[in-house]
């Protein structure tokens, strides 16, 4: 019988402990997205769960991750001084290739270079169980390393984005993995249509923040990059145009990084200043504390085109905000019940205006939305998806 010790309330078995491998290959050194959050978050609870955790990353910067990493984890970046860009030779073939030969070629190339830089870390460790962040170290640990132990892949976006246009060899290293977790139910089907392997959906967790009621100012937030592709805040900003003068109390924050796509945040800003909303539009940068910032708002925006698993999202419902999303936002969609925690509208300015005037203007249905917000949150409790990830490492290790 294997003693038992306790370890931050919880009670974990000598026995069962396992040497977990984390990688993720995106950007993880001064830098706050939301997979990132879920990978520094993962390393510290499985290693305070009494885990034996490495995480590695491959960004070529140097300095420490924007996320606090517990003393116990053991965190490498393999990428500093790593180029990945193509030579002049690269450039040439690719013109006289195919579109599915160059990417058989790019990845070629760029999984071998990866690879190399990876395995000293993989070999070095008798790992039970890796934890891959995207299909990209997948492919790299199958394909080009030759990895055998059980690996788990995770989808932090819609699996629609990720795998439209998916590579042979990377469906063909999906096929070998473990299993692929995804972050909703109905994502299980769609990726079940690409793969011949077990699919689980295990949600993100959800802070459960308990807090005395303050007074909030009339403040509509959205925290998120600032990003024309996917995070979409000019739409936001013009929905507000319309519906300012009905509103001259009212304002617009923005909480997130402003370099990821420079040009767009410039039409942003352009966009307040042509329409005279410079004092009730503000770009505020990133934050170590969205918790006061959802408490001092009354709506939280979500203009996004599609989304795995809105964390930014999910926490202000947590914390007792009203959402607006789109209808047609894979992720968002399902997260927002319309007309009980916030609204759904149809993609666009007109209708998103609409639904910020319905919100705005009553202050019954933000608390009575607010309130019903975060009892649904309830249910991504962190111990309870925490127990779901340790569950599912324990079957395969064991």
């Amino acid at each position: 019988m294997s003693n038992l010790y306790i370890i931050q309330d919880y009670i974990i078995s000598e026995g069962d402990t396992m040497k977990i491998l984390l990688v993720d290959l995106w950007r993880i050194i001064k830098y706050k997205g939301g997979a990132e959050k879920v990978f520094f978050d993962m390393a510290n609870t499985m290693s305070r769960r009494g885990h034996n955790v490495t995480a590695l990353g491959l960004q070529d910067a140097e300095g420490k991750p924007s996320f606090y990493v517990d003393s116990k984890v053991r965190f490498v970046n393999a990428g500093i001084g790593l180029k990945v860009k193509k030579n002049f030779f690269q450039k040439v073939k690719s013109l006289f290739l195919s579109n599915d030969a160059k990417v058989k070629y790019s990845e070629a190339i760029y999984d071998k270079l990866k690879g190399n830089r990876l395995a000293p870390v993989i070999n070095s460790g008798d790992f039970d169980i890796i934890i891959s962040f995207s299909v990209e170290a997948t492919r790299i640990l199958i394909n080009t390393l030759h990895v055998k132990k059980p690996i788990i892949t995770m989808f932090h976006f819609a699996p629609q984005v990720i795998l439209n246009g998916i590579s042979e060899n990377t469906i063909e290293a999906l096929n070998k993995c473990a299993c692929i977790q995804v972050l909703l139910p109905s994502y299980v089907d769609v990726v079940k249509k690409y793969v011949d392997v077990k699919v689980v959906c295990i949600p993100n967790i959800v802070p459960q923040y308990q807090f005395n009621e303050v007074v909030p100012d009339n403040t509509i937030i959205n925290i998120a990059r600032i990003d024309r592709q996917l995070k979409r805040q000019l739409l936001l900003i013009d929905a507000f145009n319309k519906i300012k003068v009905k509103y001259p109390d009212w304002q617009v924050e923005f909480w997130g990084n402003t370099d990821f796509d420079k040009k767009y945040y410039n039409e942003c800003l352009k966009a307040v200043k042509d329409n005279q909303l410079t004092e009730r539009v503000h770009f505020c940068g990133t934050t170590d504390n969205v918790l006061e910032k959802y408490q001092k708002a009354k709506i939280f925006v979500f203009p996004s085109l599609h989304e795995g698993f809105g964390l930014a999202l999910t926490e202000a419902m947590s914390a007792g905000l009203p959402a607006i999303g789109y209808k047609n936002c894979v992720g968002t969609n399902e997260l927002i019940i319309n007309g009980k925690t916030g609204i759904l509208c149809d993609d666009g300015v007109d209708s998103l205006a609409l639904a910020l005037d319905e919100l705005m203007s009553d202050a019954e249905l933000r608390k009575k939305m607010g309130k019903a917000a975060k009892e649904e949150m309830k249910q991504y409790a962190p111990d309870k998806i925490w127990n779901m990830w340790e569950e599912l490492m324990n079957k395969f290790v064991s």
